[in-house]
């Protein structure tokens, strides 16, 4: 059974996300792996999604004035298309509601895209942007609380 649970940035099993972010986000693309992801930034909730005792899905929510930018959503490849992604970010987005947030944000890469689509993220950016340390083609999704559909 998978649990999700908000932790803080020195919780133990952040450990674990260290790993599973840098084999599913950088790995694969060759990038070189670099710890520094800001966690203990106080604006940062994170969401880990646990089985067994096993960081298996992360999601991060940085609260920045009435929005919310989500990054580094990832799940362990053996445990990809079980529904944790969705999951993990309708827990975002009733978070975002929880905090009072006007809009939640993510920039997804190119490839993710239909799957924001269908937890009520709209696209924004009219064109694909590199992004991040990998560089691959990114676009800004948005989802406003009471509007958007996280099925």
């Amino acid at each position: 059974m998978t649990q999700y649970r908000w932790v803080a940035h020195d919780d133990p099993i952040m450990q674990q996300v260290l790993d599973l972010r840098f084999d599913v986000l950088m790995a694969p693309f060759g990038v070189t792996r670099d710890d520094d992801w800001d966690d203990a930034d106080p604006a940062s909730l994170h969401l880990v999604a646990v089985e067994d005792g096993r960081a298996v899905g992360y999601a991060r929510l940085i609260i920045h004035g009435g929005e919310g930018q989500v990054r580094q959503v990832a799940v362990a490849f053996d445990r990809q298309r079980s529904g944790i992604g969705s999951r993990l970010m309708r827990e975002v987005c009733a978070k975002a509601v929880d905090c009072g947030l006007d809009v939640v944000y993510l920039h997804a890469r190119h490839t993710a895209e239909s799957f924001y689509t269908r937890l009520g993220f709209v696209r924004v950016s009219e064109e694909a942007f590199p992004f991040g340390r990998t560089g691959m083609p990114h676009v800004r999704m948005e989802y406003r609380p009471g509007i958007g559909a996280t099925s």
